[in-house]
């Protein structure tokens, strides 16, 4: 019968202990081969974290272009709803006015005389107190503020208007309107209507706004501004984003 295998043969007459088994695998050949697989893993892992990142920055990028255009739409839909005699204020980082961007309107039931603060309407729910309003007849307008909230058919201006109104006229809610920047680690786009301020678009590298008149022209005047363009530099790119907007004549 043939005797059993044993993992370890015995001791040579020499006295040196060899570690191997019958197969020829010895000890050191076993820890190099454990050694190749630990680099093996740890290769594995490293390509794995590299496109776990590379999927994640490309996640955070296409969220950033997709702020981006929702960004430049806001601004092109409420920038279109302001006209000349309605911007306030512009320069380089900036650029304040009024519009409508809630399309909160109403008309007049009613004539209204020189010295009268109280707007008969038809609907004046749901206009706050403190909000600007401008009152409407061909050729001329008013502008003024609520002193109270809206009632359902009528509107309290702070001061009474100074010229005579017909019945119909028209009654338009304004929004006090400013984009402009805010500088930290990057540059932010912020939007603030009437007091409330949040951040449009971040992670940039500048935002220029540039203004236009009629003719073409680079213009200061904000009685003579027909167009405002909007520059970004997104800091994910080095392409610029342009709005070019024209005002509402």
């Amino acid at each position: 019968m043939k005797e059993p295998t044993r993992s370890l043969r015995e001791a040579p007459k020499d006295g040196r202990i060899r570690f191997f088994d019958e197969n020829g695998l010895c000890l050191t050949e076993f820890i190099i081969g454990m050694a190749i697989a630990l680099v093996v893993c740890a290769a594995s892992l490293e390509l794995f974290a590299l496109g776990h990142r590379a999927v994640e920055a490309n996640t955070q990028r296409i969220a950033q272009q997709q702020d981006l255009r929702l960004g430049l739409e806001v601004f092109e839909q409420e920038m279109r709803l302001s006209a000349a005699e309605t911007i306030l204020a512009i320069r380089e980082d900036a650029v304040e006015f009024l519009a409508n961007i809630h399309g909160n309107w109403t008309n007049t039931t009613a004539a209204i005389t020189p010295g009268q603060s109280v707007l008969p309407v038809v609907e004046g729910r749901g206009w706050e107190r403190g909000k600007l309003v401008k009152l409407c007849k061909p050729l001329v307008c008013e502008t003024h503020r609520l002193l109270n909230d809206g009632r359902r058919n009528q509107l309290i201006l702070e001061r009474a208007v100074e010229t005579e109104f017909p019945a119909g006229s028209s009654v338009e809610m304004h929004n006090h309107v400013i984009y402009y920047t805010r500088a930290g680690d990057s540059i932010l786009l912020m939007r603030m209507v009437d007091g409330g301020a949040g951040v449009l678009v971040a992670d940039l590298k500048a935002v220029r706004f540039s203004y236009w008149d009629r003719k073409g022209r680079r213009t200061n005047s904000p009685s003579q501004v027909a167009r405002v363009v909007l520059e970004i530099e997104p800091s994910y790119s080095w392409r610029s984003e342009f709005r070019d907007v024209a005002l509402r004549s």
